[in-house]
């Protein structure tokens, strides 16, 4: 584990091309838990804010990241970036988490209902993002992994598609 952390330092630290190719995006994040609308913006060469609205079932929520991009030098347009942050949601009605607990060689299935109508958590993101070069539009795909610490410990695994338009 060290060793991959050494790496992926090294990587961070000798990738120092600008992985900015537009300053603003606005568009959709398509598929995964945290779908909706997105906008990300860069506050300087290679380091990102992206907040997305989304909408789930019976659900809505805001979610903050802060990303740090770096390009593919032998692929101008293309990068992949990193970043972590957090959500705040709320959902109609009462919500109801279960989950299979492994128990002497069978599973119990256990209920967990809320009727806070709020959640708050952290967010991870790990993807790649490409801007067309005569093209106002950039994709992006990427892994969410998030983790719900209000009203319980819960952790879900996102991924979506980004379509924005960008300026």
């Amino acid at each position: 584990m060290k060793k991959l952390l050494l790496l992926f330092a090294l990587v961070s630290m000798t990738m120092t091309m600008n992985a900015q190719e537009y300053q603003t995006g606005l568009g959709l994040r398509l598929g995964g838990i945290n779908r909706g609308i997105t906008v990300k913006h860069f506050t300087g060469s290679n380091t990102a804010i992206e907040g997305i609205l989304g909408f789930a079932r019976h659900s809505i929520s805001i979610t903050a990241l802060w990303e740090k991009h770096y390009p593919f030098p032998t692929a101008p347009g293309l990068s992949w970036y990193w970043g972590l942050g957090g959500h705040i949601g709320f959902f109609q009605g009462d919500y109801t988490y279960g989950y299979y607990h492994y128990n002497k060689h069978d599973y119990d299935f256990y209920n967990d209902n809320y009727d806070n109508r709020f959640y708050l958590g952290a967010d991870f993101i790990l993807g790649l993002e490409y801007k067309f070069k005569d093209v106002p539009i950039s994709l992006g795909l990427d892994v969410k992994p998030q983790i719900d610490i209000i009203p319980g410990f819960y952790t879900y695994f996102d991924g979506a598609l980004s379509v924005r338009f960008t300026l």
